[in-house]
């Protein structure tokens, strides 16, 4: 629960996890904002992965479906009755040995991958449980911190959008004069009045144009 960057808290959520089994390591896949896929976005003691895998998919659905942990180093395990094969890539990760489901109520929000224990660990229904009901707790952070991630993304189009609106407003009027000001240089291009309103205008354009270059900066 502490105030922490969406990387750190990945990182949290992944060794809160792995102290429970005594896993040395693991690593947190989550769709992350503008992704349709669970990527990688937090590891400890695991190295980098590029493997990307659809929600959608078979595998999901059944992880979502039946809140089931996956035990990679026994891909024969009989107990899960019916479930796909563990996709290839997330089968070949180094030392893998848990596939922890992330859920919130219906919603599969991600998965940790937890490696594999120095000393070995049997996976009885209590140590199920036990991780079940810690995922789905660190399943609500991540959701609450991904919802406040949304939001913020939001002010910041929603300031970007009142910005840009303001830009445009003086654009068009500076575009206005100088538009008003070639309509007229034809027929008065040789008036010393209209040259000196000509170039108090362009002074004037350029001024405002800079005033909005130093905003925007």
């Amino acid at each position: 629960s502490a105030r922490s960057s969406p990387q750190e808290v990945g990182v949290l959520v992944t060794r809160g996890l792995a102290d429970m089994v005594e896993s040395p390591g693991g690593s947190l896949w989550f769709r992350a904002l503008g992704d349709d896929d669970f990527v990688q976005t937090a590891r400890w003691n695991m190295p980098a992965n590029d493997t990307r895998e659809a929600p959608q998919s078979t595998f999901c659905s059944f992880l979502r479906d039946n809140e089931w942990i996956v035990d990679l180093s026994a891909p024969g395990d009989s107990s899960a009755s019916g479930m796909p094969p563990v996709p290839a890539a997330l089968a070949a990760v180094p030392e893998a040995w848990l596939l922890v489901p992330l859920l919130v109520g219906s919603d599969m929000l991600g998965f940790v991958i937890l490696a594999r224990p120095r000393t070995a660990l049997s996976l009885n229904w209590e140590t199920r449980d036990l991780l079940k009901t810690a995922a789905r707790q660190a399943a609500v952070f991540l959701a609450q911190m991904h919802a406040a991630e949304a939001l913020l993304e939001a002010r910041k189009f929603d300031a970007f959008n009142r910005m840009s609106a303001f830009v445009v407003h003086d654009l068009k009027n500076i575009m206005t004069q100088l538009s008003l000001l070639l309509k007229n240089a034809e027929r008065h291009k040789d008036n010393p009045e209209f040259q000196q309103d000509m170039l108090l205008t362009v002074e004037s354009s350029l001024e405002k144009m800079r005033q909005m270059m130093a905003q925007l900066r």
